[in-house]
């Protein structure tokens, strides 16, 4: 018999492991459950009929031009999910139907697949719930980062609703100061992350930096930062729209850089999209890694795929880790083996035989209750007897990490 160890949790958090959070989906239109109804498991917006096609501008427009095979995407049980960006409440902009019900999936449907735990509330208007969420860092993915580097005193810039600090929490850091400039993402963070100094700035305005950078010297109070993390503004890199080179939220990864100068921290962790490394043919990533040495930090560059890490999402991001002292590159144990996409969608496959297979949809999700288009509860009891895998235990907060992933291994 394996044995469980179970994390040590405090009264609140006891208490908050008996709720379902965030448990609400979109409404849709007729005309958008009509179209949705058309799409089986797996499948997208060329299964629809043509009928049904006709009735629509956008899905006219995508059938005669041929969108992303994501568009009008249902969700596959055995596998995990394509990426969850901010439009999930839109049935056309990414595989966001939920893989048996006629609707989209949930807010902590998605929170599941970003791998956030039940704990981890969402607030705010539903508009700003959808961006916190979507455009998070999964946790699980900053845990596997974190893993690799020396734990300490962290600051986290444009730390969004915080799923790149609640990773590097479950590492063993300790997150100081968390700063973004959205009134809803720092309510969220301060929700969850009680113990850590939440600065609302925009690191446009040099005034409202300035104080935030005395702030983050005040609370060190004399002691050193272990790490800077961030994940500036993606807009401009990424493939998700129209990639815009000379978008002014670009420049805030040099400014983060700027406090990476005065701060002088031991590592220095910057997340972003794939699209980083080819824009303007690779200069604004060159001028990063460029500082950072000029810094005397060893820059490692690591392209990661989320499913390796845990997270039941086929995910890509870019991470660009520096150390201080050290000449070795950062390299991340993978635990689980990626997704290869074939010639088409159907296609996919598993990329290694000797590592376990990647948390799938079904795995994540299949213990939430039914909801209708539109429904659902912002705050429910949920019933233990509904757990049906190890990752949901996980997200409720049953196991740890490391008998999660034991246990995943043992099962091959």
């Amino acid at each position: 018999m394996t044995s469980i160890s179970l994390p040590i949790v405090d009264q609140a958090t006891c208490e908050s492991l008996k709720l379902l959070y965030n448990h609400v989906c979109s409404s849709l239109s007729e005309l958008d459950v009509e179209i949705i109804q058309s799409v089986p498991q797996g499948g997208n917006w060329q299964d629809i009929p043509l009928r049904v096609i006709q009735k629509s501008a956008r899905l006219t427009q995508i059938h005669n031009s041929g969108g992303r095979t994501t568009y009008y995407g249902r969700l596959k049980h055995d596998l995990p999910s394509y990426t969850i960006n901010t439009y999930f409440n839109r049935p056309g902009n990414g595989t966001f139907i939920h893989p048996e019900q006629n609707r989209l999936i949930s807010m902590r449907e998605a929170a599941r697949l970003q791998s956030f735990s039940d704990r981890y509330r969402f607030l705010g208007s539903y508009t700003s719930r959808y961006k916190q969420i979507g455009n998070a860092v999964p946790p699980l993915l900053a845990r596997a980062v974190a893993s690799v580097l020396k734990a300490g005193l962290v600051v986290d810039l444009f730390s969004g609703a915080g799923g790149l600090s609640d990773g590097f929490v479950q590492a063993g850091n300790k997150v100081i100061v968390a700063s973004d400039f959205n009134t809803n993402m720092c309510k969220t963070y301060t929700y969850n992350h009680p113990d850590t100094k939440v600065i609302q700035a925009d690191l446009h305005i040099i005034n409202q930096s300035n104080h935030l950078l005395e702030e983050i010297e005040h609370t060190l109070s004399g002691k050193h930062l272990t790490t800077l993390i961030g994940g500036p503004p993606c807009q401009g890199f990424s493939t998700a729209g129209n990639r815009n080179t000379i978008d002014p939220r670009n420049s805030l990864v040099f400014r983060m850089l700027e406090f990476v100068n005065v701060l002088q921290p031991d590592q220095i962790v910057i997340e972003n999209v794939p699209g980083l490394k080819w824009t303007k043919q690779g200069q604004v990533l060159n001028s990063i890694v460029r500082t950072l040495e000029k810094e005397e930090y060893a820059v490692s560059l690591l392209n990661l795929h989320s499913e390796e890490f845990g997270v039941p999402q086929r995910r890509r991001r870019v991470f660009v880790i520096g150390v201080r002292n050290e000449k070795r590159k950062q390299l991340l144990r993978r635990y689980f083996s990626p997704i290869i996409r074939g010639k088409n969608r159907i296609d996919a496959r598993l990329g290694s035989k000797d590592l376990p297979p990647p948390v799938n949809v079904f795995e994540a999700i299949s213990d939430l209750p039914p909801i209708i288009s539109g429904g659902g509860e912002d705050i429910i009891e949920y019933d233990t007897n509904w757990i049906a895998s190890d990752y949901q235990r996980l997200m409720r907060e049953l196991i740890s990490f490391e008998d999660f992933l034991k246990r995943r291994t043992e099962q091959g």
